[in-house]
């Protein structure tokens, strides 16, 4: 299980996220946003900078109105190699 030791919200809709074992990923939520649904309110700039957060124990990224993406999906959307080793036949979003 991947765990976040700490994250960074930019304005572009971007988050640049350092890893407990030591990487940095930098995950783009843009995609997400334009799908909409509940996730249409991540695109204010001011609440995607200013309201996201490290869950406990580093294991999700959230916000307000309980909008939560779990460490690993994070991890596997920048390193898409380490799905396919450790969940042979998943296929990346």
């Amino acid at each position: 299980m991947y765990r976040i030791a700490d994250a960074t919200a930019h304005a572009d809709f971007t988050v640049t996220i350092r890893w407990q074992h030591g990487p940095t990923s930098v995950v783009d939520f843009k995609p997400t946003i334009a799908k909409g649904g509940v996730c249409v309110v991540l695109g204010d700039g001011d609440f995607f900078v200013g309201r996201m957060h490290v869950g406990e124990d580093g294991d999700y990224l959230g916000w307000p109105e309980e909008i939560d993406f779990c460490a690993d999906s994070l991890w596997y959307r920048t390193n898409p190699e380490d799905l396919k080793r450790d969940h042979p036949g998943a296929v990346a979003e």
